[in-house]
């Protein structure tokens, strides 16, 4: 260790250098089970320049991103109150609360830009060390600046605040003003694997097995959709109306490639397809909305539909479906 030499007339002194501060290793910060109930979303951008890519040099981020996101499965698992809980123990440094809970893409940027991570809560473990943890439910707060929490003490609630599109905690990991991946920790990020000293515990780790891409959201309307309302649950109802004669089919994926097909497919009561559309990724996308349409000026004859939905992927002139499911809807 380097020793540091401290002058005073005639008496030399050796003073040791504080010791370097060793990471907090890291628990899951969010009560939930990850998979059924919640799921990572976005990680930190390791691309420092345009661009960007998660630490499995995936598109699940965006440019100048600086935490993990959890996220809750959809808007209505507001309800569960799911906790947000400390990572690791330490001191309360400082909170925030009374955002209200709402979807920026509604209210727009402007009006939550100056509140950014919403309702918020930080952490000081130490030596440099901090966790930030943001976007918590507006009245949910449930610790205060200097109070000591242990790990997996609960600091609030998950919720939609600041600049923010869907339910979730973002947590962050700083070391002074040094952004830090905790599937990476310190040492500079080169290849496309989790770093060999990242600060999750094994435990987690294990629960957190990255998965380039998923099915958010579907459901069926008899009106056009939108991205919005998909999100929030509006059209996860198995019987509608045939009235109309409209048809619609829509869904939410997070985690697209360049040249990703989305298939899509609309079949009658009859087991006829009546409608079907395809289109092509050009990009890396983090989420991507898709509906299918169809539409006619007489009521649609009663019965149950059926829609499908195929999502391929080309590696090496080889291609897979990565997603494929079936959805039903009875008309009447």
């Amino acid at each position: 260790m380097w020793m540091r030499l401290v002058f005073s007339m005639s008496v030399i002194l050796v003073l040791p250098l504080p010791a370097f501060a060793a990471p907090p290793r890291l628990a899951l910060p969010i009560d939930c089970e990850i998979g059924p109930d919640c799921f990572v979303q976005q990680y930190v951008d390791q691309n420092a320049g345009v661009g960007y890519r998660d630490y499995r040099c995936g598109p699940l981020t965006y440019n100048g991103h600086k935490g993990t996101d959890f996220r809750l499965r959809s808007h209505a698992s507001l309800a569960d109150e799911i906790a947000v809980v400390a990572a690791a123990p330490g001191t309360v440094k400082r909170v925030r609360d009374g955002v209200p809970d709402v979807d920026a893409r509604l209210v727009g940027r402007d009006a939550v830009l100056d509140v950014g991570l919403g309702n918020t809560v930080i952490i000081d473990h130490g030596g440099g060390w901090r966790t930030i943890y943001a976007h918590m439910k507006r009245g949910s707060i449930a610790v205060q600046p200097k109070q000591t929490v242990q790990m997996g003490q609960k600091l609030g609630l998950v919720g939609l605040s600041g600049l923010t599109e869907f339910p979730h905690v973002h947590f962050q990991v700083q070391f002074g003003n040094r952004v830090i991946d905790p599937f990476v920790g310190l040492e500079t990020h080169t290849g496309c694997e989790v770093g060999k000293n990242a600060l999750w515990r094994p435990e987690v780790l294990t629960q957190l097995t990255y998965q380039p891409t998923r099915l958010l959201q579907s459901g069926f309307s008899t009106r056009p959709m939108k991205r919005a309302a998909l999100q929030y649950g509006l059209h996860g109802r198995n019987v509608l109306s045939r009235k109309r004669g409209n048809l619609y089919f829509g869904v939410f994926v997070a985690g697209l490639y360049p040249g990703d097909k989305f298939v899509m497919q609309i079949f009658d009561s009859q087991g006829k397809r009546i409608r079907a559309g395809n289109s092509t990724m050009k990009k890396s996308a983090a989420v991507q909305f898709r509906s299918l349409a169809h539409e006619q000026a007489t009521p649609l004859p009663a019965g149950q539909y059926r829609a499908r939905f195929t999502l391929l992927r080309t590696k090496e002139k080889k291609t897979e479906r990565v997603i494929a499911i079936e959805r039903r809807v009875t008309l009447r």
